[in-house]
């Protein structure tokens, strides 16, 4: 008899083990197996966040290439900063994709308090490296910087993106290791009269403390660095005042383009008006080197002038142009920027410079500028200048042949 019930355990038992040999993974697979997967990291957010302290959750998922035989653990970890987690923010330290699936879901979750506190941060990492049985790792590192600000306050968020930008492998470069830019508090619309920066290594914060004189103020952008790969920049503001103001945005599509890096070259996004603990904004949203058309006349015609400034100074760009085809009969074919200075009295000086290449009967002429002028108290720049097409002065041949009373051109005009 207990031979008979041996026998029948045994068969039992190799009967369990064909069977269990016999079921099918979660690959398909006829064989359980352990495998070696991928595991990335998706983020419901940018990976650097400025936000003033509130209550506030931000997913992410973790995925695996292929489900597996046993629960893949996967670690997480403040990894620098001064916010303490716990008080200032809560994250799981460790999520788990259970058996037979790829994916699991959780948040970092950002934490409102009363005390006042300086700004804090915190670097979190999601996926330490050491994950057993996965490779390769694509962790996630992300920036929180957390800002507490007291009833009265305005705290300035600035973000930015471009089109899509890779390196030499084909991988994408984030905004922020795309271009560096700086956050200005300003009492004019420039990057000098400034009274408070941000400057980062990510995208900028600023509070702006409710102890500021009521006034205007103005919120600027330039560069401290960027890539040599031209894009147009989208900027993006977010102003927030506790209680008051919550997330309010305002978007600045190409405002700005790092063809152009230099001191010279800012943005003015918006301007804010302070009235007690009381905000009220005005959007701008043009940069430095905008183009301004300036009205009047111009060698007797309507004016055609425009100026601007680049990096390398203040420029006039369509002076003439009227009179050179319409009169002198020639058409300009191409045309330079002409550079000009203004000193504390409002002394315009133009330096003798290439203005235009003209086309006249089959045959191209180069010409130079030179000129002087004044801007008075009401903005009206009165320029007078002489035209030379190799040594041949051409104001100077007006007034000799009685078609002039000066021997020079003159422009009087006034910027719209």
């Amino acid at each position: 008899m207990k031979n008979i019930i041996k026998i029948l355990a045994l068969t039992l038992s190799v009967f369990a083990l064909i069977v269990s040999c016999s079921e099918e993974d979660y690959t398909g697979q006829s064989t359980k197996k352990a495998t070696s997967p991928s595991l990335s990291v998706e983020l419901g957010f940018d990976n650097s966040q400025s936000l003033v302290e509130s209550e506030t959750s931000f997913p992410f998922t973790v995925t695996i290439s292929e489900p597996q035989i046993a629960t893949v653990v996967i670690k997480i970890a403040q990894v620098g900063g001064s916010a303490t987690d716990g008080d200032d923010f809560s994250i799981p330290h460790s999520v788990s994709i259970p058996v037979g699936s790829t994916s699991v879901s959780d948040v970092i979750t950002i934490h409102a308090d009363d005390l006042v506190e300086d700004t804090e941060n915190a670097i979190i990492q999601i996926a330490l490296g050491n994950e057993a049985n996965v490779d390769p790792i694509n962790s996630e590192t992300v920036t929180f910087e957390i800002l507490n600000v007291t009833d009265g306050d305005l705290a300035i968020g600035m973000s930015w993106a471009t089109s899509l930008v890779t390196d030499d492998l084909g991988v994408e470069i984030e905004a922020t290791d795309f271009a560096d830019l700086r956050l200005l508090v300003s009492t004019g619309p420039n990057n000098t009269d400034v009274i408070g920066e941000a400057d980062g290594g990510s995208f900028e914060s600023f509070v702006f403390s409710s102890t500021e004189d009521d006034g205007e103020y103005y919120v600027v952008a330039d560069f401290w660095d960027a890539v040599d790969i031209e894009r147009d920049i989208d900027i993006t503001l977010t102003f927030d005042q506790t209680g008051v103001i919550n997330g309010q945005t305002h978007e600045f599509p190409g405002v700005l383009n790092n063809a152009s890096v230099c001191d010279a070259y800012f943005a003015v996004l918006a301007k804010f008006t302070k009235t007690g603990d009381t905000y009220t904004f005005e959007e701008i949203g043009t940069n430095s080197f905008a183009v301004t058309p300036w009205s009047g006349t111009d060698a007797g015609y309507d004016s055609q002038i425009t100026s601007s400034i680049d990096c390398t100074g203040s420029f006039l760009r369509g002076i003439n142009a009227e009179w050179m085809f319409d009169f002198w009969g020639e058409t300009i074919e191409k045309e330079g920027n002409v550079y000009y200075t203004v000193d504390g009295s409002g002394n315009v000086t133009i330096p003798s410079q290439y203005i235009f290449t003209t086309l006249y009967s089959g045959s191209n002429y180069d010409y130079t500028i030179s000129g002087t002028g004044v801007i008075d108290g009401t903005g009206t720049l009165t320029l007078q200048y002489y035209l030379d097409q190799d040594g041949f002065d051409v104001s100077g041949w007006l007034l000799d042949n009685g078609y002039s009373t000066v021997p020079y051109f003159e422009a009087i005009i006034t910027a719209d």
